[in-house]
Protein backbone atom coordinates (compact mmCIF):
# COMPACT_ATOMS: atom_id res chain seq x y z
CA UNK A 1 0.00 0.00 0.00
CA UNK A 2 1.32 3.76 -0.42
CA UNK A 3 -0.85 6.52 1.29
CA UNK A 4 0.08 10.18 1.89
CA UNK A 5 -0.67 12.44 4.78
CA UNK A 6 -0.65 16.62 4.65
CA UNK A 7 0.14 17.96 7.48
CA UNK A 8 -2.54 21.15 6.96
CA UNK A 9 -0.46 23.40 9.51
CA UNK A 10 3.15 22.90 8.09
CA UNK A 11 2.46 22.48 4.45
CA UNK A 12 4.14 18.80 4.51
CA UNK A 13 2.97 15.56 3.13
CA UNK A 14 4.60 12.42 4.43
CA UNK A 15 4.57 9.00 2.16
CA UNK A 16 4.52 5.77 3.70
CA UNK A 17 4.97 2.21 1.90
CA UNK A 18 3.49 -0.90 3.42
CA UNK A 19 3.48 -4.54 3.21
CA UNK A 20 0.45 -6.75 4.97
CA UNK A 21 -0.54 -10.11 4.35
CA UNK A 22 -4.47 -10.25 3.30
CA UNK A 23 -6.99 -8.94 5.62
CA UNK A 24 -4.56 -7.45 8.02
CA UNK A 25 -6.01 -4.02 6.80
CA UNK A 26 -3.96 -2.84 4.23
CA UNK A 27 -6.66 -1.83 2.13
CA UNK A 28 -8.62 -0.23 5.18
CA UNK A 29 -5.38 1.51 5.59
CA UNK A 30 -4.42 2.55 2.24
CA UNK A 31 -7.92 4.38 2.07
CA UNK A 32 -8.22 5.99 5.84
CA UNK A 33 -9.44 9.26 6.50
CA UNK A 34 -8.45 11.35 9.70
CA UNK A 35 -10.08 11.22 12.96
CA UNK A 36 -12.75 13.96 13.78
CA UNK A 37 -10.73 15.21 16.07
CA UNK A 38 -7.29 15.19 13.55
CA UNK A 39 -9.43 16.41 10.20
CA UNK A 40 -9.06 20.19 10.53
CA UNK A 41 -5.11 19.55 10.78
CA UNK A 42 -4.44 16.36 9.02
CA UNK A 43 -5.67 14.90 5.31
CA UNK A 44 -5.21 11.46 4.08
CA UNK A 45 -4.30 10.41 0.57
CA UNK A 46 -4.93 7.38 -1.41
CA UNK A 47 -1.90 6.36 -4.05
CA UNK A 48 -2.53 2.57 -4.13
CA UNK A 49 -3.78 -0.72 -1.99
CA UNK A 50 -1.57 -3.38 -3.87
CA UNK A 51 1.85 -3.07 -5.52
CA UNK A 52 4.41 -0.06 -4.79
CA UNK A 53 7.45 -0.59 -7.39
CA UNK A 54 10.47 0.93 -5.18
CA UNK A 55 13.34 2.59 -6.36
CA UNK A 56 16.79 5.56 -5.20
CA UNK A 57 16.31 9.13 -7.15
CA UNK A 58 19.43 9.76 -8.63
CA UNK A 59 19.09 13.40 -7.73
CA UNK A 60 18.12 13.96 -4.48
CA UNK A 61 19.14 10.01 -3.45
CA UNK A 62 15.37 10.00 -1.56
CA UNK A 63 13.37 5.87 -2.13
CA UNK A 64 10.48 7.19 -4.27
CA UNK A 65 7.30 4.59 -4.65
CA UNK A 66 4.92 4.23 -7.41
CA UNK A 67 1.56 2.56 -7.97
CA UNK A 68 1.86 0.57 -11.01
CA UNK A 69 -1.99 -0.30 -11.43
CA UNK A 70 -4.86 1.40 -12.51
CA UNK A 71 -7.28 0.25 -9.38
CA UNK A 72 -7.89 -1.10 -6.08
CA UNK A 73 -8.41 -4.41 -5.15
CA UNK A 74 -10.00 -5.69 -2.04
CA UNK A 75 -11.48 -8.03 0.17
CA UNK A 76 -15.23 -7.73 0.61
CA UNK A 77 -15.96 -9.43 3.61
CA UNK A 78 -16.86 -6.96 6.54
CA UNK A 79 -16.06 -3.69 4.39
CA UNK A 80 -18.51 -0.76 5.30
CA UNK A 81 -19.47 2.52 5.83
CA UNK A 82 -17.82 2.27 9.76
CA UNK A 83 -14.53 0.00 8.59
CA UNK A 84 -14.07 1.85 5.50
CA UNK A 85 -16.13 4.41 4.36
CA UNK A 86 -13.70 4.78 1.39
CA UNK A 87 -13.86 1.97 0.11
CA UNK A 88 -17.91 1.98 0.41
CA UNK A 89 -17.99 5.27 -1.76
CA UNK A 90 -15.89 4.39 -4.24
CA UNK A 91 -17.70 1.03 -4.81
CA UNK A 92 -21.02 2.51 -5.11
CA UNK A 93 -24.09 1.67 -7.80
CA UNK A 94 -22.62 3.47 -11.03
CA UNK A 95 -19.09 3.18 -10.32
CA UNK A 96 -18.38 0.15 -12.45
CA UNK A 97 -17.08 -1.97 -9.72
CA UNK A 98 -16.66 -5.48 -10.35
CA UNK A 99 -17.17 -8.26 -7.51
CA UNK A 100 -16.68 -11.52 -7.41
CA UNK A 101 -17.64 -14.20 -5.09
CA UNK A 102 -20.62 -11.98 -3.23
CA UNK A 103 -24.39 -12.57 -2.93
CA UNK A 104 -26.18 -10.77 -5.92
CA UNK A 105 -29.71 -9.85 -6.77
CA UNK A 106 -30.82 -10.88 -10.29
CA UNK A 107 -33.70 -8.65 -10.02
CA UNK A 108 -32.16 -5.58 -8.38
CA UNK A 109 -29.00 -5.76 -9.38
CA UNK A 110 -27.68 -5.07 -5.75
CA UNK A 111 -25.22 -6.77 -4.15
CA UNK A 112 -23.98 -7.90 -0.38
CA UNK A 113 -21.82 -9.90 1.73
CA UNK A 114 -21.11 -10.54 4.85
CA UNK A 115 -20.14 -7.79 7.05
CA UNK A 116 -21.93 -5.15 4.61
CA UNK A 117 -24.89 -4.77 6.86
CA UNK A 118 -25.60 -6.68 10.38
CA UNK A 119 -27.98 -8.92 8.54
CA UNK A 120 -28.64 -10.28 5.21
CA UNK A 121 -31.57 -8.33 3.68
CA UNK A 122 -34.91 -9.20 4.89
CA UNK A 123 -36.79 -10.45 1.82
CA UNK A 124 -34.69 -13.18 -0.18
CA UNK A 125 -36.74 -12.97 -3.16
CA UNK A 126 -33.86 -12.63 -6.45
CA UNK A 127 -31.26 -12.78 -3.90
CA UNK A 128 -28.22 -15.53 -5.36
CA UNK A 129 -25.51 -16.57 -2.96
CA UNK A 130 -21.80 -16.87 -4.09
CA UNK A 131 -22.48 -20.05 -6.03
CA UNK A 132 -25.26 -18.68 -7.82
CA UNK A 133 -28.38 -20.70 -6.09
CA UNK A 134 -31.26 -19.14 -4.73
CA UNK A 135 -31.30 -18.20 -1.13
CA UNK A 136 -35.11 -18.52 -1.14
CA UNK A 137 -34.71 -22.37 -2.35
CA UNK A 138 -32.02 -23.09 0.70
CA UNK A 139 -33.25 -25.88 2.60
CA UNK A 140 -33.22 -25.91 6.52
CA UNK A 141 -29.99 -27.21 7.09
CA UNK A 142 -28.16 -24.25 4.30
CA UNK A 143 -30.27 -21.54 5.79
CA UNK A 144 -27.64 -19.87 7.66
CA UNK A 145 -24.66 -20.49 5.57
CA UNK A 146 -22.45 -17.83 4.29
CA UNK A 147 -23.98 -15.59 1.32
CA UNK A 148 -20.90 -14.54 0.01
CA UNK A 149 -17.46 -16.48 -0.36
CA UNK A 150 -15.00 -15.41 2.69
CA UNK A 151 -12.28 -14.19 0.11
CA UNK A 152 -15.64 -12.45 -1.95
CA UNK A 153 -13.86 -9.49 -3.79
CA UNK A 154 -14.32 -5.78 -5.16
CA UNK A 155 -12.22 -3.99 -7.87
CA UNK A 156 -13.03 -0.25 -9.16
CA UNK A 157 -10.53 2.42 -10.97
CA UNK A 158 -8.16 4.50 -8.83
CA UNK A 159 -10.07 7.51 -10.23
CA UNK A 160 -13.41 6.15 -8.33
CA UNK A 161 -11.67 6.50 -5.00
CA UNK A 162 -13.11 9.42 -3.25
CA UNK A 163 -9.36 10.63 -1.43
CA UNK A 164 -7.64 9.83 -4.15
CA UNK A 165 -4.05 11.54 -4.30
CA UNK A 166 -3.68 14.55 -6.55
CA UNK A 167 -0.14 13.60 -8.19
CA UNK A 168 -1.39 9.72 -8.11
CA UNK A 169 -0.67 9.84 -12.13
CA UNK A 170 2.91 11.54 -11.45
CA UNK A 171 5.02 8.79 -12.99
CA UNK A 172 8.22 10.18 -10.68
CA UNK A 173 6.31 8.70 -8.06
CA UNK A 174 6.44 10.12 -4.74
CA UNK A 175 9.33 10.15 -1.78
CA UNK A 176 9.35 7.66 0.70
CA UNK A 177 9.55 8.69 4.62
CA UNK A 178 8.68 4.83 5.85
CA UNK A 179 8.29 1.44 4.97
CA UNK A 180 5.69 -0.58 7.31
CA UNK A 181 4.96 -4.29 8.22
CA UNK A 182 2.20 -5.54 9.70
CA UNK A 183 -0.19 -8.63 10.59
CA UNK A 184 -3.11 -9.65 12.39
CA UNK A 185 -1.99 -11.13 15.50
CA UNK A 186 -4.11 -10.84 19.01
CA UNK A 187 -0.78 -10.93 20.85
CA UNK A 188 3.24 -11.15 19.78
CA UNK A 189 2.84 -7.59 18.49
CA UNK A 190 2.51 -4.38 20.24
CA UNK A 191 0.43 -1.09 18.64
CA UNK A 192 3.44 0.09 16.25
CA UNK A 193 7.58 -0.30 17.08
CA UNK A 194 9.57 1.85 14.83
CA UNK A 195 13.30 0.41 13.79
CA UNK A 196 15.81 2.85 12.85
CA UNK A 197 18.70 0.08 11.15
CA UNK A 198 18.38 -0.89 7.54
CA UNK A 199 19.06 -4.59 8.27
CA UNK A 200 16.92 -5.23 11.08
CA UNK A 201 13.94 -3.07 8.99
CA UNK A 202 14.97 -5.74 6.13
CA UNK A 203 14.62 -9.06 9.12
CA UNK A 204 11.22 -7.96 10.48
CA UNK A 205 9.51 -8.00 6.89
CA UNK A 206 11.43 -11.30 5.70
CA UNK A 207 9.77 -12.76 9.79
CA UNK A 208 6.63 -11.28 9.21
CA UNK A 209 3.79 -13.66 10.55
CA UNK A 210 0.31 -12.98 10.29
CA UNK A 211 -2.89 -15.12 11.66
CA UNK A 212 -4.33 -16.88 8.01
CA UNK A 213 -7.55 -15.83 6.46
CA UNK A 214 -9.80 -17.67 3.79
CA UNK A 215 -8.43 -14.90 0.97
CA UNK A 216 -4.70 -16.99 1.37
CA UNK A 217 -4.86 -20.15 2.66
CA UNK A 218 -8.58 -21.36 2.95
CA UNK A 219 -8.23 -21.48 6.66
CA UNK A 220 -8.65 -18.83 9.64
CA UNK A 221 -6.63 -18.23 12.42
CA UNK A 222 -3.74 -19.49 12.40
CA UNK A 223 -0.49 -18.19 12.28
CA UNK A 224 1.42 -17.73 9.01
CA UNK A 225 4.58 -17.03 7.79
CA UNK A 226 4.50 -14.83 4.95
CA UNK A 227 8.07 -13.10 4.72
CA UNK A 228 7.56 -9.39 3.24
CA UNK A 229 4.07 -9.97 2.43
CA UNK A 230 4.96 -11.63 -0.37
CA UNK A 231 5.05 -15.21 -0.12
CA UNK A 232 2.74 -16.33 -3.17
CA UNK A 233 4.98 -14.12 -5.24
CA UNK A 234 8.44 -14.84 -4.02
CA UNK A 235 10.40 -16.21 -7.03
CA UNK A 236 13.54 -16.28 -6.11
CA UNK A 237 15.28 -17.23 -2.25
CA UNK A 238 14.82 -15.18 0.92
CA UNK A 239 18.61 -14.75 0.74
CA UNK A 240 18.90 -12.92 -2.44
CA UNK A 241 15.63 -11.18 -1.89
CA UNK A 242 17.09 -9.42 1.32
CA UNK A 243 20.31 -8.65 -0.19
CA UNK A 244 18.11 -6.81 -2.83
CA UNK A 245 15.70 -4.93 -0.71
CA UNK A 246 19.74 -3.97 1.75
CA UNK A 247 21.22 -3.04 -1.84
CA UNK A 248 18.02 -0.76 -3.00
CA UNK A 249 17.00 0.95 0.11
CA UNK A 250 20.73 0.93 1.40
CA UNK A 251 21.52 2.89 -1.94
CA UNK A 252 19.68 5.82 -0.43
CA UNK A 253 21.24 9.18 1.08
CA UNK A 254 17.96 9.72 3.02
CA UNK A 255 16.34 6.62 4.31
CA UNK A 256 13.15 6.03 5.30
CA UNK A 257 12.59 4.61 8.40
CA UNK A 258 10.87 0.69 9.19
CA UNK A 259 8.07 0.20 11.61
CA UNK A 260 5.27 -3.17 12.30
CA UNK A 261 2.09 -2.43 13.31
CA UNK A 262 -0.29 -4.54 14.53
CA UNK A 263 -4.27 -3.10 14.90
CA UNK A 264 -5.56 -6.28 16.18
CA UNK A 265 -4.23 -7.04 19.71
CA UNK A 266 -6.91 -8.72 22.23
CA UNK A 267 -6.63 -7.80 25.72
CA UNK A 268 -7.83 -11.26 28.07
CA UNK A 269 -11.69 -10.15 28.04
CA UNK A 270 -10.61 -11.06 23.64
CA UNK A 271 -11.55 -7.02 23.11
CA UNK A 272 -9.51 -5.35 20.78
CA UNK A 273 -7.10 -3.41 22.70
CA UNK A 274 -6.98 -0.36 19.68
CA UNK A 275 -10.07 1.25 17.82
CA UNK A 276 -8.24 0.68 14.31
CA UNK A 277 -10.03 2.45 11.09
CA UNK A 278 -9.49 5.94 10.85
CA UNK A 279 -7.53 6.00 14.93
CA UNK A 280 -4.90 4.20 12.90
CA UNK A 281 -3.90 7.21 11.63
CA UNK A 282 -2.47 8.56 15.09
CA UNK A 283 0.35 5.51 15.60
CA UNK A 284 1.56 6.66 11.89
CA UNK A 285 1.80 10.44 12.92
CA UNK A 286 3.87 9.66 16.13
CA UNK A 287 6.25 7.57 13.54
CA UNK A 288 6.53 10.51 11.56
CA UNK A 289 7.45 12.72 14.57
CA UNK A 290 10.39 9.74 15.88
CA UNK A 291 11.39 10.30 12.22
CA UNK A 292 11.49 13.94 12.41
CA UNK A 293 13.26 14.14 15.91
CA UNK A 294 10.30 15.91 17.36
CA UNK A 295 9.78 12.69 20.16
CA UNK A 296 12.21 9.79 21.38
CA UNK A 297 9.56 7.08 22.51
CA UNK A 298 11.28 3.81 24.47
CA UNK A 299 13.75 1.52 23.65
CA UNK A 300 12.35 -1.97 23.51
CA UNK A 301 14.63 -5.29 22.26
CA UNK A 302 12.37 -5.18 19.53
CA UNK A 303 12.39 -1.55 18.41
CA UNK A 304 11.04 1.72 19.56
CA UNK A 305 7.40 2.03 21.27
CA UNK A 306 5.65 5.04 21.37
CA UNK A 307 4.90 6.64 25.18
CA UNK A 308 1.42 6.82 26.09
CA UNK A 309 2.29 10.76 25.80
CA UNK A 310 3.30 11.02 22.75
CA UNK A 311 0.35 9.69 20.70
CA UNK A 312 -2.37 12.21 19.72
CA UNK A 313 -5.11 10.92 21.74
CA UNK A 314 -7.74 12.93 21.68
CA UNK A 315 -10.98 12.52 20.91
CA UNK A 316 -10.06 8.52 22.55
CA UNK A 317 -12.69 8.87 25.21
CA UNK A 318 -13.37 4.67 25.01
CA UNK A 319 -9.85 4.32 25.23
CA UNK A 320 -9.12 1.82 27.74
CA UNK A 321 -6.32 2.09 30.45
CA UNK A 322 -4.45 -0.57 29.29
CA UNK A 323 -4.31 0.54 25.64
CA UNK A 324 -1.78 0.37 23.76
CA UNK A 325 0.27 -2.61 25.50
CA UNK A 326 4.16 -1.80 25.80
CA UNK A 327 6.64 -4.17 23.46
CA UNK A 328 7.58 -7.65 24.17
CA UNK A 329 10.95 -8.23 24.95
CA UNK A 330 10.82 -11.69 23.25
CA UNK A 331 9.93 -12.34 19.62
CA UNK A 332 11.26 -15.83 19.30
CA UNK A 333 8.76 -18.63 20.44
CA UNK A 334 8.17 -20.59 17.22
CA UNK A 335 4.98 -19.23 15.14
CA UNK A 336 1.87 -21.65 16.93
CA UNK A 337 0.53 -24.18 14.25
CA UNK A 338 2.34 -22.77 11.56
CA UNK A 339 5.19 -23.79 9.26
CA UNK A 340 8.07 -20.95 10.54
CA UNK A 341 10.35 -19.76 8.74
CA UNK A 342 12.69 -21.96 6.65
CA UNK A 343 15.00 -23.85 8.46
CA UNK A 344 18.07 -22.66 5.94
CA UNK A 345 17.94 -19.43 7.02
CA UNK A 346 20.77 -17.03 6.83
CA UNK A 347 23.32 -17.07 9.59
CA UNK A 348 22.88 -13.09 10.10
CA UNK A 349 22.13 -10.03 7.79
CA UNK A 350 24.75 -7.84 6.80
CA UNK A 351 24.63 -4.22 7.53
CA UNK A 352 26.22 -2.39 4.55
CA UNK A 353 28.15 0.40 5.67
CA UNK A 354 28.21 3.90 3.66
CA UNK A 355 30.47 3.03 0.48
CA UNK A 356 29.58 -1.01 0.87
CA UNK A 357 27.52 -1.23 -1.87
CA UNK A 358 28.51 -3.28 -4.65
CA UNK A 359 32.33 -4.13 -4.99
CA UNK A 360 33.61 -7.24 -2.14
CA UNK A 361 30.91 -8.66 -0.81
CA UNK A 362 29.96 -7.74 2.85
CA UNK A 363 31.41 -9.55 5.57
CA UNK A 364 29.17 -11.17 7.65
CA UNK A 365 29.36 -12.74 11.39
CA UNK A 366 29.93 -16.27 11.73
CA UNK A 367 28.57 -17.85 15.19
CA UNK A 368 31.03 -19.64 17.40
CA UNK A 369 31.40 -21.03 21.12
CA UNK A 370 28.31 -20.02 23.04
CA UNK A 371 28.60 -15.93 23.69
CA UNK A 372 31.42 -15.64 21.35
CA UNK A 373 31.18 -14.24 17.23
CA UNK A 374 33.52 -14.50 14.98
CA UNK A 375 34.04 -11.94 11.91
CA UNK A 376 35.25 -13.41 8.65
CA UNK A 377 34.44 -13.26 5.05
CA UNK A 378 31.26 -14.37 3.26
CA UNK A 379 29.79 -17.69 4.11
CA UNK A 380 30.18 -20.68 1.63
CA UNK A 381 27.29 -21.19 -0.73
Amino acid sequence: MLLGITDKETGRTYHIVGGMPSASGKTNLAMILSPDSLGDRYQVHFYGDDIAWLWVDDEDGRVYAINPEYGAFGVAKDTNETTNPTAVEAIAEGTGTIFTNVAYNEQTQDVWWEGKSKQPPADVTGWRDWKGELISERSEEEKDAPWAHPNSRFTTTLANIPNIAPDYENPKGVPVDAIIFGGRTRDREPLIRAITDLAEGVYDGLTLGAEATFAAEGTEGVLRYDPMSMRPFMAYSEGRYAEHWLKIIGAAKDQPIFAHVNWFQRGEDGRFLWPGYRDNLRPLLWLMQLRNGEVTGRQTPVGIVPTKEELSLEGMDDLRADRPRDAPDDRHPPLAAGDGPPRAAPLAVPRHAPGDLGGAPPRLRRPGRRGEVITGGPLPR
